[in-house]
């Protein structure tokens, strides 16, 4: 089973907080026993050279230059009358290293200590220190000074005394100390907890975030606190989630424009092949007068050729909305373009009696000569359309800041403001009069919007105060 990161947090915290509460206990031990022992074996010092000096002063009044039985004497009486204002353990040897004085009761006179370190260095002349652990642990500091007289050894004043050690606090103190480990344990585990608590705050209300966005409320989001690297992960966090729930938007968008394209071309399809098949079917059937038959096979022949343009414009609009490929970039005169476009539709416009006009002109844009005159040729068969026998459509070409405009204006009976939004979707009409008579699928401004968006530019529909509707289209200029 994982563990959360609170428990790590608290487990980590603990193990720091114990094991640096450790080190620093030995550390601060061992520094005051160090200390302790300086300042004993200081003191050790200066009653040795005390009692030497002492010793030595009497030896050198009374003119002897060893030291006799009957100083020792005189000696142990000083020392018993000293005894009360000193702590420590002195002795004083001969010049042999033998003990004719000891303050201990009952003491050890006649033991010989010319063999250890500190006294060998004593009866050299020189003063000797040692540091030796006792049988019961504890630490034994021994510090020896030659008597000297006339320049000569004539003694040892020796003194000695012990002090704790670290092993030995903990032995004594075993108890307090055990108390001491377990109450900094219970106040460390409750600092760690309150810690853990606060630094693993801002993780958990991340994770509930994310949890509620992985269930599908994508709306959520983290507000960043803590570290600054936790701020980071919550910025990064909700970087992503704009991100998700923006393409979450655009395929939700893009499913239901699928769905509404499907049901547009099923509808579509509905009308003209259910004439084709009532046609047919009438045939079939027989004895069908020769007027009548001609009939029926001209409706076969106009709805056939009615779903090829459908079929085209389908074709068209897929080609331009899914291409991923570079346009073929050249520098196109826009009236040039728009005089092409309106040639290739005289035939059209004057079946109509609808009179088409050109004015102005424009600097060059960049982009597919074909295309943009696909355009202009959509624009205007549409507007020759809407406008009545004996009307006329003005195609008018300019220049504003940046930008190449083209407007192309009919005397039509305009766009309802409720229709203008939607004019330039697949299979849209603003009215009957656009209907299927008129032989449009209502893709002809879908394809328009598509390739002017393609070449970066902008088109409009508006109706015009003195009737009529006016449709605008806006490409860069091209620099030069």
């Amino acid at each position: 089973m994982r563990s959360s990161i609170r428990t790590r947090l608290l487990a980590a915290f603990l193990v720091v907080a114990v094991a640096s509460a450790l080190g620093l206990s030995v550390y601060f031990l061992s520094e005051l026993e160090s200390y302790g022992l300086r300042k004993l074996e200081e003191r050790l010092n200066s009653e040795s050279l005390v009692l030497a000096g002492m010793v030595a002063a009497q030896m050198n009044a009374s003119g002897e230059h060893v030291l006799s039985q009957g100083r020792a004497v005189a000696l142990r009486d000083e020392l018993a009358r000293l005894g009360p204002m000193i702590a420590t353990h002195v002795r004083i040897l001969d010049a042999e290293g033998v003990a004719l004085v000891d303050s201990a009761e009952p003491g050890d006179i006649g033991a010989r200590y010319d063999k250890t370190p500190e006294v060998a260095s004593a009866l050299e002349g020189t003063r000797g220190a040692a540091t030796r652990i006792t049988e019961n642990g504890r630490v034994a500091l021994y510090v020896a000074n030659p008597v000297m007289v006339n320049g000569r050894v004539a003694g040892v004043a020796y003194t000695s005394a012990t002090t704790f050690s670290i092993r030995t606090l903990l032995r004594d103190y075993r108890l307090r100390l055990g108390a001491a480990v377990l109450l900094f344990v219970v106040l460390a585990f409750v600092l760690t907890e309150v810690l853990s608590q606060w630094l693993s705050a801002p993780l958990r209300d991340l994770a509930r975030t994310a949890v509620a966005f992985a269930g599908g409320d994508h709306s959520v989001r983290v507000r960043p606190r803590g570290s600054s690297e936790i701020r980071a992960l919550g910025d990064a966090f909700n970087e992503m989630a704009d991100e998700v729930q923006t393409v979450m938007s655009e395929l939700t968008e893009e499913e239901r424009r699928k769905t509404r394209f499907v049901s547009d071309v099923s509808h579509e399809l509905r009308t003209p092949l259910t004439a084709i098949r009532g046609a047919a079917e009438t045939l079939l059937d027989g004895d069908v007068p020769e007027d009548d038959a001609r009939q029926f096979l001209s409706t076969i022949v106009r709805e056939s050729a009615r779903l090829s343009r459908l079929a085209n414009d389908l074709l068209t609009l897929q080609r331009i909305e899914g291409a991923t490929g570079e346009l073929p970039i050249t520098r196109v005169d826009l009236g040039e373009t728009a005089q092409h476009a309106i040639e290739g539709l005289a035939p059209l416009t004057e079946s109509r009696g609808v009179r088409v006009i050109l004015e102005g002109s424009a600097p060059p844009v960049l982009g597919d000569k074909d295309r943009l005159q696909q355009v202009l040729g959509n624009l205007i068969d549409n507007a020759s359309r809407m406008t009545p026998e004996g009307g006329t459509v003005r195609v008018l070409v300019s220049s504003e800041g940046r930008e190449s405009v083209v407007r192309v204006l009919d005397e039509g009976p305009g766009i309802a403001e409720e229709d203008i939004p939607h004019v330039f979707d697949r299979f849209y009409r603003a009215q009957a009069s656009r209907d299927r008579s008129s032989g449009g699928a209502g893709l002809g401004l879908a394809i328009v919007s598509a390739i002017v968006r393609s070449h970066a530019g902008t088109v409009a529909a508006a109706s015009r105060p003195e009737g009529g509707t006016a449709f605008t289209v806006r490409f860069p200029s091209a620099a030069g």
